[in-house]
């Protein structure tokens, strides 16, 4: 059996790089991170092999988005996109997650022989990408002081996500 594991990495070491990027495009302290933009702007730009494309849900009953990281084409559907561009919490981090793919796999993913055992998490990309979208769209340093509604509201992100994005965050600084 094959399965897809991913250069190990810790919690810490992505929240480094989601703060980095953050800084590196004047976005630390912001608290909605203009997540759409970010790839149908910023991305093209500073990676001319990256792509998106928009399609519809015909042609993907089953899924939301993903990162082909052989071609750098990012597929979202079209009706996640549109309700990103409104503010559904739940689809922009769906892009974030795919944002995730592309920044943190581009070029470390690949398949392994696998005994049928689970990977390791901190060797999972899924697990990478969730961690990745929830401290880009939901930094540490902006959210101890806030509830789950307050977070969901400001930051553009479900109440389910602010819950355990504050949860992880509370835990993290009482370990530090």
């Amino acid at each position: 059996m094959n399965q897809v594991i991913a250069e190990p990495m810790s919690t810490k070491n992505i929240l480094f790089l989601t703060n980095t990027l953050r800084k590196k495009f004047n976005l630390y302290d912001c608290t909605y991170f203009p997540i759409v933009e970010f790839i149908e702007t910023v991305l093209p730009e500073i990676d001319p092999k990256f792509s998106y494309l928009y399609v519809d849900k015909a042609e993907m009953p089953d899924t939301y988005a993903y990162f082909d990281n052989d071609t750098k084409v990012m597929v979202i559907r079209e009706d996640v996109y549109e309700r990103a561009l409104n503010g559904s919490g739940r689809d922009r981090f769906t892009l974030a997650h795919e944002l995730g793919h592309y920044v943190l796999h581009s070029s470390g993913v690949q398949l392994c022989r696998s005994d049928g055992g689970r990977v390791v998490t901190y060797c999972d990309p899924e697990w990478q990408a969730n961690t990745f979208a929830s401290k880009l769209l939901m930094p540490d340093h902006l959210i101890y002081t806030l509830t789950p509604s307050e977070i969901s509201k400001e930051f553009g992100t479900s109440y389910q996500a602010a819950e355990i994005a504050l949860y992880k965050a509370k835990k993290a600084k009482l370990t530090t």
